[in-house]
């Protein structure tokens, strides 16, 4: 029996492994990496492989490129590559990560980081193609584009094929920030001409390399990914991706608190606590909050002899790392004057590196206020926007990704910007290369223009709109629901409570990934509690949209009342001793509404599933069919909680009987006032 013991054990671990091509895909997208697996393996077949990667490069069911491509028997994989940090990501930063023969492996692993950071032709002589999987975080001054970049640049010359496996930029790709390098800054932390905050991933920003490079290259895009998206909307784990990021928190806070490079101005706490030895907190943590920064409240704390401050991000879509990062010096330079390290004809600061120019330096050396500092360089970042637009992937709708992003070697890549003859303390300005067509083989694929968000409107007359609402969720039933909406191609507004979401995160992240509108519906929904008064009520409702927010990043702008807008049950909770049947705390909870400028959303329609657990999915379509009519617009009420399975059974029907009676569906948002009229 012993001898048998190591085949049983193999046997077992090879049954736990999910096979090549694998995707039981339960996050909000698929990464490049699943989409190469899934549909476009036939790229790497029968080719060396070289990976660029390290601890970040796992799929969305969290198993290791490497141990997929070894696995892989139409793949040879001969080498690996990696960044700073090394394969594992511990590396302390600044330190050589060395080149070994892996012991596991049994292949070459070479450092790209220290001396080498461009792979030699000694490295890359027995690969056919380099693959590239790597988490960015978003900021210019992290390496690992900057690897990416070199990479690029070596395998052209050595006539090898370059493919990325795209992967989200965790701040999104709205948020475009901070001044552009200038040539004479180029560094290992600025390699091209972007500004500190980019919004692009990592793929998109291969596309942007290569206008100067010219490599062949092929981008495998995520599947389900928008501009818009945020890592916590993704799905995904975060995977530690260095020593000092060990989280989300890191990555948002990163350009706001660690951009004081060589002055006293130091973060702390990675990248959560920024201050300075002598800095007075409280007056700090004044000036940054009154200066109403988006997303964000800076609480003052000292670390011995420090003050500072520590970030308390609560918008992360809103929140701008490197527009806070500059009011953070500019005010900090206010509170307490320090010199600013300069460039000189044969050095450049640190400084001056990581901000790409001079220019703030001097400006900061000069006080000008942090808007100055901001509205420096915006010239030069619209610049920028538009040189950028041609190489994004992604727009507002997610991504079905059909073919692999490709462009062949061009005859003659861009020309980089020349710098005209000057010294580093008094760099000229380069003018941005102007956008133009890419030049590619016939085969090149075409990459989608981004969407463009639909503007709501009025609808014309003739049309005919539905509104498909589910409401107590999330819960087990959501998932189908999910599906339904996805077969037909359809947008729902789930309007959620609040104590459902623990558990149901990942269900959450899917219904804002999938385009879906999410509104709020209390935290409770006990009817006791939030019809007691009016303060119960609007901390109910705020505590259940803070659960929304935490988890998918966006805050409630609709909502549901428990019971509707109209309902009587107020009357038998709400407090005698302020309210009465003239005076009612629905009342005094609409006036507040009002006020605070709350969207509050009814219905028409029902399926009736709202009335009892016992109802069955013929039942629920009835009820639709008796009670739409000719009406124009319709808000149809159904709910999404664990007992209400007839109501996906029911939800096919329902919506191929909508649709045969001419309705289009739409999402319920903010700007439709009509809509929360309907009752």
């Amino acid at each position: 029996m012993n001898k048998f013991l190591p085949f049983l054990i193999l046997a077992l671990i090879l049954t736990l492994i999910p096979p090549v091509g694998s995707s039981a895909n339960t996050t909000a997208i698929q990464l490049g990496s699943d989409v190469l697996f899934n549909q476009f393996h036939h790229l790497i077949e029968g080719k060396k492989v070289g990976l660029i990667t390290n601890q970040t490069g796992l799929n969305s069911q969290m198993v290791s490129t490497i141990d997929i491509l070894r696995r892989d028997r139409s793949v040879h994989l001969t080498t690996l590559y990696a960044p700073e940090h090394g394969l594992d990501g511990k590396t302390v930063a600044g330190k050589q990560v060395t080149s070994f023969v892996h012991p596991v492996y049994a292949i070459p692993v070479y450092g790209l980081s220290g001396s080498t950071r461009k792979p030699t032709p000694e490295m890359l002589k027995d690969i056919d193609v380099l693959l590239v999987d790597l988490q960015d975080i978003g900021s210019r001054t992290y390496t690992y584009i900057s690897t990416l970049q070199y990479a690029m640049t070596a395998a052209k010359e050595q006539g090898k094929e370059v493919m990325v496996l795209d992967r989200p930029n965790p701040l999104g790709g709205t948020i475009v920030e901070g001044p552009v390098v200038e040539l004479p800054y180029r560094s290992f932390i600025g390699v091209d001409t972007l500004p500190l905050a980019h919004g692009m991933t990592i793929g998109e920003l291969a596309l942007f390399f290569n206008r100067t490079i010219g490599v062949d290259l092929t981008v495998i895009p995520m599947q389900g990914y928008t501009r818009n998206m945020i890592y916590q909307q993704t799905g995904l784990a975060w995977i530690p991706s260095s020593p000092h990021i060990p989280n989300l928190t890191s990555v948002f806070g990163y350009m706001a608190t660690g951009l004081g490079e060589g002055t006293p101005i130091r973060q702390g706490d990675h990248f959560t606590w920024i201050g300075a030895e002598g800095l007075d907190s409280h007056k700090y943590a004044d000036l940054l909050n009154g200066s109403l920064l988006p997303g964000v409240i800076f609480i003052p704390e000292n670390k011995g002899t420090a003050g500072g401050v520590r970030l308390q991000i609560n918008d992360s879509h809103q929140f701008n790392p490197v527009k806070t990062g500059i009011y953070a010096l500019a005010y900090a330079k206010q509170l307490k004057p320090f010199p600013i390290p300069k460039s000189t004809s044969t050095q450049i600061s640190m400084f001056d590196k990581v901000m790409g120019t001079n220019k703030i330096g001097l400006l900061l050396e000069q006080g000008k206020s942090p808007q100055e500092i901001v509205s420096s360089y915006e010239a030069d970042l619209k610049k920028f926007v538009e040189l950028r637009q041609k190489y994004l992937i992604y727009g507002d709708e997610p991504l079905i990704p059909l073919q692999p992003i490709q462009q062949k070697q061009p005859k003659q890549p861009e020309q980089p910007e020349q710098p005209k003859p000057s010294k580093p303390g008094k760099p000229e300005t380069p003018t941005p290369t102007q956008p133009g067509k890419h030049n590619g083989t016939a085969n090149q694929t075409k990459k989608p223009e981004p969407a463009t968000k639909p503007v709501p409107q009025t609808p014309k007359s003739s049309e005919k709109i539905a509104y498909l609402t589910f409401d107590d969720g999330p819960s087990p039933v959501t998932p189908r629901v999910l599906d339904t909406l996805k077969t037909h191609q359809v947008k729902g507004t789930f309007f959620i409570v609040g104590r459902e979401v623990a558990g149901h995160e990942a269900i959450l992240k899917r219904i804002v990934a999938e385009g879906h509108a999410v509104g709020g519906h209390s935290y409770s929904h006990n009817y006791q509690l939030v019809y007691k008064n009016m303060e119960s009520f609007f901390a109910d409702v705020e505590k259940g949209s803070q659960m929304i927010e935490k988890v998918t990043g966006v805050k409630p702008t609709v909502f549901r009342y428990p019971g509707g807008s109209t309902n009587t049950v107020s009357l038998k909770y709400q407090d005698p001793k302020r309210y009465n049947k003239q005076h009612t705390v629905m009342q005094a909870i609409k006036a507040e509404a009002q006020q605070r400028g709350y969207t509050f959303i009814d219905w028409n329609v029902t399926n009736g599933d709202a009335r009892s657990n016992k109802y069955t999915a013929a039942q629920a379509l009835a009820n639709i069919k008796q009670q739409v009519k000719s009406q124009k617009e319709i808000v149809v009420l159904m709910h999404d909680s664990s007992t209400k399975s007839p109501t996906v059974e029911a939800l096919p029907e329902i919506i191929s009987y909508l649709k045969q009676k001419g309705y289009r569906f739409e999402v319920i948002q903010a700007d439709r006032p009509t809509v929360s009229n309907v009752k």
